[in-house]
């Protein structure tokens, strides 16, 4: 039975209850800004405590275990110009985690959110979760928000995902065109380290057996024909051929023969192919007299490790 209190009488037309509209209301926890009620129409289960944070230098962990794994809307705030800027993620943790890393806003300073991070710093930035809700909503809940808040730093006013997208070959191509040269030597995120003997083990263990990403598979022709096709023409340095040579050949020192000494040692090579390059022999003569231990000529004698002088 109603009572006749003003609360009551509020929502009360003949005789039947107006519904509540739901809404999220974020507590005043400072006076200087401005939070206006923002009201939602998804359903109730979809949209669970959004949440406000203040001080994002004393916050970054807080922010980074609420939000692991939930997808949602989200808003930054500028709490000296009240400038806003609203995204969505399928993953809020990561999406947060890439914010509170310099570099990578220092990549990405054609985002206007990234430069205004970088130019007034975190303390001087609020952040919202305006709502949690599915993946399949994210883009009409962010398009939502984009038309109720209108957002400065956000310069598309359309919403849109790239959850799904591919880019195509071309795309792909300029990308990579654009990109070749600029990050390198002390502009690369791995200039001047080195992975210790560990890091390494631990590396190769996660890649090894089921774990690794081509275990078990087989190329078919068609891949084998492009990848021969890719190689045809291809050329080495020769710094790189002697590198190579030194890792897979076979080393060879000749010595020459002397009346006084014996033999003497006039050329070592990384490999049994460039020394019969350099004698103008074939790979397998010389072959044959490092197994038999003979003199080639009665001139050269060819070993696979240097003779001791007297």
């Amino acid at each position: 039975m109603f009572t006749k209190s003003a609360i009551s009488n509020k929502y009360v037309s003949h005789g039947k209850y107006v519904p509540i509209q739901k809404c999220f209301k974020f507590n005043k926890m400072n006076n200087n800004l401005n939070y206006n009620r923002l009201y939602t129409t998804t359903c109730e289960q979809n949209v669970y405590n959004p949440k406000f944070y203040l001080d994002l230098s004393t916050m970054k962990e807080l922010i980074i275990k609420n939000n692991k794994g939930k997808s949602g809307i989200y808003k930054w705030t500028n709490k000296l110009t009240n400038d806003i800027y609203r995204g969505q993620s399928i993953d809020l943790a990561k999406r947060f985690m890439k914010y509170f890393s310099f570099s990578y806003l220092k990549n990405r300073e054609t985002l206007v959110i990234s430069r205004a991070l970088i130019k007034y710093g975190y303390s001087n930035f609020s952040l919202e979760i305006l709502e949690y809700c599915d993946r399949a909503d994210l883009t009409k809940r962010e398009q939502y928000y984009l038309d109720k808040l209108t957002p400065r730093y956000n310069l598309l006013k359309t919403a849109s995902s790239c959850l799904g997208y591919k880019h195509n070959q071309e795309t792909k191509s300029q990308k990579s065109k654009s990109l070749k040269g600029i990050y390198i030597k002390q502009r690369s995120a791995l200039y001047g380290r080195l992975h210790t003997e560990e890091t390494k083990a631990i590396m190769s263990l996660k890649k090894t057996g089921v774990k690794n990403p081509l275990f078990g598979k087989i190329h078919d022709e068609q891949s084998k024909s492009i990848m021969r096709q890719k190689a045809l023409g291809r050329k080495h340095s020769e710094e790189t051929l002697l590198n190579m040579s030194a890792v897979r050949g076979y080393p060879v020192y000749i010595h020459e023969k002397c009346d006084s000494k014996g033999f003497n040692l006039i050329g070592n090579f990384v490999s049994i192919r460039r020394a019969a390059k350099f004698l103008d022999i074939s790979s397998a003569l010389i072959t044959r007299y490092i197994n038999s231990g003979e003199i080639f000529k009665d001139k050269y004698k060819f070993t696979a490790k240097p003779l001791k002088t007297k």
